[in-house]
Parts: C-alpha cells; sequence; structure tokens
C-alpha cells in the first residue's frame, strides 16, 4: 500500500498532465497540515520503523505474535449520512473497523485509511482530521499512511492488531453446550440514528450510533476465555449465526434475555445492528470468571443462550415459544 498518495483528479476526460503543479502542491500540503502526524506518539511503541512519507511504512512484528488485519468500509447515505460532522464521521469509520480487532481479542497496532471526497473542502477535512486524532488518542493506535482520491464519499479503514501466536478468537471455535453471552445495550445506536434523523437533541442512544466503542479491553480480557467471538455489526441473531455456520453447531436465544433500553423488544431492535459489541461463546465453568470481568470493566455482560448440536438458530419467546427469525442487515 502506498503511504500516502496525493488526491488522484484524473478521468477520461482528463490527464495527470493537464493538472496545475500549484494545485499538485496544495494537495500534498493538506496532506502534510492534516494527516501526517496523527497517532504519531505511538509509532514507537508499536513497532512502526517507518510512516507518513515514503511510498510504505516499515512495521516490525514483535516475537511469538499474529498480525491481525481487517478492513472495513463506510459509504455515504448506507453508513453515515450526509448531516454527520466530518469529525463523527471520522471517529465512526474508523471505531467500527477497529471493532473486529475486538472480537479477535488483538491489540490494536496502526491503521490506515483510503479516503475518497467529492472536493477539497479544508473546513471539512479540518473536522476530519480531528476525528482521527481523537480516535488516535482514544485507543493509542497511529495513522501510518492512506490514500485520498475524488469521488462520492468513501472511507476505507484499514487497521491492524497483534496476538500471541495461537491466542486469536476465531468464530469458528465455538462448541456444543456452551453458553452465549453478550456486552453492552442492544438496540442503543438504531435508536439513536431514529433520534438522529427526527433532528432530536443528541442523547446517550444519539452518540452510540456516532461514536461507537470498540471494546477492544474487554477482547483482550476474553483471550483466554471465550471460545469463539463476533462484533455486533450486521444484527444480533445474524451474527450469532454466522458462529453457529462457522463452528457447525446450533443456537437456542432467549428473547427475555437480551439486554435491551426498551421493554419492548421487537425483532427490528435486536437484530438491526450497528450495536458494535461483543457476542461471544465460552464453557460454563467460565462463568463467574466473566462476571468478574464485567464488574472490572463496567460493561454489562449478558448471558442470553447456549450453543447446541441442532445447527439451527432458534429464538425463544415468553412460555419458551419459538420465534420466526427475520434477517439482519444485508449488504447486498
Amino acid at each position: 500500500m502506498a503511504e500516502w498518495e496525493l488526491l488522484d483528479y484524473s478521468s477520461p476526460s482528463l490527464s495527470n498532465k493537464e493538472l496545475s503543479k500549484d494545485k499538485a502542491l496544495d494537495e500534498y500540503l493538506l496532506i502534510q497540515k492534516y494527516f501526517s502526524n496523527i497517532g504519531s506518539a505511538y509509532l514507537a511503541e508499536h513497532n512502526v520503523d517507518n510512516s507518513i512519507g515514503d511510498d510504505a511504512s516499515v512495521i516490525s512484528p514483535a516475537n511469538n505474535t499474529q498480525q491481525i488485519n481487517s478492513l472495513d468500509t463506510s459509504i455515504e447515505g448506507v453508513h453515515f449520512s450526509d448531516t454527520m460532522s466530518s469529525e463523527d464521521i471520522a471517529y465512526r469509520s474508523c471505531a467500527v473497523a477497529l471493532s473486529d480487532l475486538a472480537a479477535c481479542g488483538a491489540r490494536p497496532k496502526w491503521y490506515s485509511i483510503a479516503l475518497t471526497i467529492p472536493e477539497v473542502d479544508e473546513n471539512w477535512l479540518k473536522g476530519y482530521a480531528q476525528g482521527l486524532h481523537t480516535f488516535s488518542e482514544e485507543y493509542r493506535i497511529p495513522l501510518i499512511g492512506g490514500d485520498t482520491t475524488k469521488g462520492n464519499l468513501s472511507i476505507t479503514v484499514q487497521v491492524m492488531g497483534e496476538v500471541d501466536s495461537g491466542k486469536a478468537i476465531l468464530r469458528s471455535n465455538a462448541k456444543v453446550d456452551q453458553l452465549i453471552f453478550v456486552s453492552g445495550i442492544i438496540g442503543k445506536a438504531y435508536l439513536g440514528l431514529n433520534e438522529l434523523q427526527e433532528a432530536e437533541a443528541l442523547t446517550s442512544n444519539s452518540l452510540a450510533y456516532l461514536r461507537p466503542k470498540a471494546k477492544i479491553d474487554l477482547g483482550l480480557e476474553l483471550a483466554n476465555i471465550a471460545s469463539a467471538a463476533i462484533d455486533i455489526s450486521d444484527g444480533l441473531l445474524q451474527d450469532v449465526n454466522l458462529i453457529c455456520k462457522a463452528s457447525d453447531i446450533g443456537a437456542e436465544i432467549f428473547l427475555d434475555k437480551i439486554p435491551t433500553s426498551i421493554t419492548e423488544k421487537s425483532l427490528e431492535l435486536i437484530n438491526s445492528g450497528d450495536d458494535y459489541e461483543l457476542c461471544f461463546t465460552a464453557d460454563k465453568d467460565k462463568h463467574e470468571q466473566i462476571m468478574n470481568i464485567s464488574k472490572k470493566l463496567d460493561i454489562p455482560i449478558t448471558l442470553i443462550g447456549k450453543t447446541t448440536s441442532s445447527k439451527e438458530l432458534v429464538l425463544y419467546g415468553e412460555s419458551h415459544t419459538r420465534i420466526k427469525l427475520n434477517s439482519g442487515y444485508k449488504h447486498f
């Protein structure tokens, strides 16, 4: 990956030779001004030998570790609205990408960004850079490079993490007759998005959507406890089903156990996605340890079901009645 390429305004009707030298210089200065030092205080801490300013970055991996890589794209009108501030867009797009590392029990190491914007707007870029600074400081992770092009607003974030060799938490390691847990409160982002669309004042719900928190500390604590895990991006039930498919097992989930902030627990609410909480499986004898982790991190962790040999995901409502399932978010 290029260390950080300049804005590319090339098109079938416009060759690079037709771009003015002054304009290219302005774009270079924008990158230096807004992106060159984000999270730079953490470069040495994460073994980054060479960062923004060359054709590629250079990283020295630590001994006896494995690298965990993930890529996530956020598109205007799909993953964020055009009414959001550039600061919130920057933070959100990075946090949702980092959430995948949390699910694997990885320590964040660095990130890079491919940013596509319709035009050079310094006020927008200033807010966007501030969102990146906030993200980098919160998770102690440096921005080490990227690419910037012209087009419809789209942001792709690559995140790299690290685990001790053989310690990555995967979706495929759940076993029959294990407990299923979920962190946090499900549906807050869904409620928050509705509040934002109705132009209500900022609440904890709307902040859950605008500024989701990657559960990195929880993932690290679960490294030797959880058998499988996933971050809830596309909907609780849909993501539980992904664990089931990867592990070749079934699951029973109990609707009344799923933690929400409202009494009426509709399928739309619990399977709406964008929660970025962790859902994970563990042996029954790990229950007490998990509750201790919940207290230690001050993160609610709730037992919502168990794995089965049926290879089917079943949701139970009151009086142990089965509820017909719908799907969560689908990209296509």
